[in-house]
């Protein structure tokens, strides 16, 4: 929803809206397909709006793989005034105890002609704890390509199985590692030794590639070194999906064998081509 004023408290109406399907998972898809690369996004879907998702999808060209959860689609709502972007996010309903059984299955059939897995997103409610950390292990069983952009427990838990990727925000990388809460603009130099420590020891441990996003700061990425790449200037309209778009074009990247720095150059370009769009996740 985009307003030419905006008054907490009164009567306030948008001069244009849009809607989009959107998410971490849907975002990233759509991203891929824009790239020209063949992708389909496993999630799950339920309610009363299932078909208008499923037509959103099909006019983004973007492949379902779904199980049917019994649960209502959540509506996210972003305001945008002044070049501000806010956004109300309600909070996923939990899904039906047969939910996850289906979901696993279409993952095991869609990961034999997979040649990478991006897993993205907060788990909703009713999936065990363990089921990102077993997709993990299944594709890297399989050689195939795994960028991570998950945080906490989930992303703990995949660690140990070597995935190639981790891409969560600093914000995300802190609280995970660190149990400390900081913004996703805030500035962070004075804790930048202390990541690095652990982006080295992460490194050392597990294999991974780390890249942490900080807004419109520049981007810490660690691949045996350390090095720094500088968000794009741009005429911001609405961020949403700019960390997805990093994800999306850095694996389309990297599983073609180009190189880190380079993926993650062209990755930040994107990404700054998506905050000037008003539709989330798109780079057209």
């Amino acid at each position: 929803m985009l307003f030419n004023s905006f008054s907490l408290g009164e009567v306030n109406r948008c001069a244009t809206h849009f809607l989009d399907a959107s998410g971490k998972g849907m975002n990233t898809a759509r991203i891929l397909s824009q790239l020209g690369e063949e992708a389909a996004l496993l999630t799950h879907l339920g309610g009363a709006r299932k078909d208008e998702m499923l037509a959103l999808c099909r006019k983004d060209q973007v492949q379902m793989l779904y199980a049917d959860s019994k649960s209502e689609i959540r509506t996210c709502t972003t305001l945008i005034f002044d070049q501000i972007c806010t956004e109300l996010v309600e909070e996923p309903q939990k899904v039906a105890p047969s939910t996850e059984q289906e979901i696993r299955k279409l993952y095991t059939k869609a990961l034999k002609t997979a040649s990478a897995v991006i897993i993205c997103g907060t788990r909703a409610p009713g999936y065990s704890e363990n089921i990102y950390s077993d997709f993990t292990f299944e594709a890297k069983q399989q050689g195939k390509f795994v960028l991570l952009d998950v945080k906490g427990h989930d992303l703990l838990s995949a660690l140990p199985f070597r995935p190639d990727v981790i891409k969560p925000n600093l914000s995300e990388f802190v609280q995970t590692f660190f149990d400390r809460t900081i913004g996703e603009q805030e500035a962070t130099e004075d804790i930048k030794e202390q990541v690095l420590k652990k982006m080295e020891s992460l490194h050392s441990l597990y294999g991974c590639s780390i890249v942490l996003s900080r807004g419109q700061q520049d981007t810490w990425v660690y691949d045996g070194s350390l090095y720094t790449c500088p968000v794009e200037k741009g005429h911001v309209v609405n961020t949403i999906g700019c960390g997805d778009t990093l994800s999306a074009t850095l694996t389309s990247e990297l599983v073609k064998r180009h190189n880190l720095q380079q993926a993650i150059a062209l990755a930040s370009h994107y990404a700054t081509k998506n905050a000037e769009n008003i539709h989330p996740g798109s780079i057209i």
